[in-house]
C-alpha cells in the first residue's frame, strides 16, 4: 500500500505525471512486490484477499486515467487497460508453472518432486496448472494442423514455453471480456466502447496516445466524457452533490452529450467535430483515434 501511496501523490485530476508514465510506475513497481513469491503463496489466497488485492489496484487505476471515484470498477480496468486480479492471478501462476517446469535443470532436487503431485503443497498446485496449459497447447496444435492439413515443425523449450504462455494470455483476456460483458455495466460507457475489446497493451487501446502524449488535465477530461462521471452538472446532481447550478451557461442540464452536441454557446467550438462525425455519433467521436485528438482541441478550447 506504501507503493501504491506514493503513485496516489503522483497524479490527480487537474495536475500530475501523464497517464502512461503512472501506468508503467505501477506495472513495474508495485506488481513485482504484490507478486513476490506467488508460486508459493498462491494455492491458499482467500476470496477475501483477492478483493484487497483489488482495492489497491483500484487506487492505482484512478490515478492511471485521473477517474472520478463513482467510475464503476469494470469500466475503470478497461479504461486503465489493466486486468483484474481475480483473472491476473491465475495466469500468473499458470505462466510461472511452465517456465518452472520447462526451464528446470534435470539435476535440480525440485525436479523430481515435479511429477508427485503432493496434496495441497505449491508444486502440486504448479503441477497441475501446468498440465492443464499443456494439455490446452496440444489442443490448439492438433486443431492448427487439421486445419492447415499438415504438421507443425517440433519447437524449442523456449518456443513450446513462449506458445503455451500465449495461448493462455489470450484465455485471460477472453475470461476478463467475458467478466466485463456479465457485469451491471455503464450504460453511456458500453454504447460508446461496444467495438472494442479489453486490453493491457496501451498501443492497443484507443486512449493509448492520448495516455503518452497529452497532459494530466486532458486525459482526466477525456476519461470523464467517456464515462459519463465527471465535472458535469448531470452528474453532480446524480449524486445528490450540491452545487449552485446543475445547468449549463445556456440554462441546459449540463450532461456529456449537452456539451459535445447540443450547447448553442460552443457551436465554434465543435466545428471540428462535425467535420469528424457529421452525424456527432458518440462512439466515432470518444472512441476512435481522430476522434479523440479532436476531443483534445475542443477540451482545450472550452476549459480555457
Amino acid at each position: 500500500m506504501e507503493a501504491v501511496g506514493a503513485i496516489w501523490h503522483l497524479g490527480g485530476v487537474q495536475k500530475g505525471m501523464r497517464g502512461s508514465a503512472v501506468r508503467s510506475l505501477y506495472i513495474a513497481c508495485v506488481r513485482p512486490i504484490v507478486e513476490y513469491g506467488l508460486e508459493i503463496w498462491h494455492h491458499k489466497i482467500l476470496k477475501g484477499e483477492i478483493h484487497k488485492l483489488e482495492v489497491m489496484q483500484n487506487m492505482a487505476l484512478r490515478r492511471k486515467v485521473g477517474a472520478y471515484r463513482t467510475t464503476p470498477i469494470v469500466v475503470l480496468q478497461k479504461e486503465a487497460g489493466i486486468m483484474p486480479y481475480s483473472i491476473r492471478l491465475k495466469f500468473m501462476v499458470a505462466r510461472k508453472a511452465i517456465r518452472l517446469h520447462l526451464n528446470i535443470s534435470k539435476t535440480n532436487p525440485i525436479n523430481g518432486h515435479l511429477l508427485t503431485l503432493i496434496e495441497k503443497s505449491p508444486i502440486a498446485k504448479l503441477t497441475t496448472l501446468y498440465m492443464l496449459a499443456k494439455d490446452d497447447r496440444d489442443y490448439m496444435i492438433k486443431k492448427d494442423e487439421k486445419r492447415k492439413c499438415k504438421r507443425v515443425e517440433p519447437l524449442t523449450l523456449k518456443q513450446q514455453q513462449n506458445q503455451t504462455i500465449g495461448i493462455l494470455k489470450k484465455q485471460a483476456m477472453e475470461e476478463w471480456q467475458e467478466m466485463y460483458w456479465n457485469s451491471s455495466k455503464d450504460l453511456w460507457y458500453h454504447n460508446i466502447t461496444v467495438e472494442s475489446k479489453c486490453a493491457d497493451n496501451l498501443s492497443k487501446m484507443v486512449t493509448g496516445v492520448i495516455m503518452k502524449k497529452d497532459s494530466r488535465r486532458i486525459l482526466s477530461n477525456i476519461t470523464q466524457f467517456r464515462t459519463g462521471h465527471g465535472n458535469f452538472g448531470a452528474w453532480f446532481k446524480k449524486f445528490g452533490i450540491e452545487k449552485d447550478s446543475y445547468n449549463c451557461k445556456c440554462g441546459e442540464l449540463e450532461t456529456v452529450h449537452h456539451i459535445l452536441v447540443e450547447c448553442p454557446l460552443l457551436e465554434e467550438e465543435r466545428k471540428g467535430l462535425k467535420r469528424i462525425s457529421p452525424e456527432m455519433d458518440m462512439s466515432t467521436l470518444l472512441n476512435s483515434l481522430t476522434g479523440l485528438q479532436e476531443i483534445v482541441s475542443f477540451i482545450s478550447a472550452w476549459r480555457d
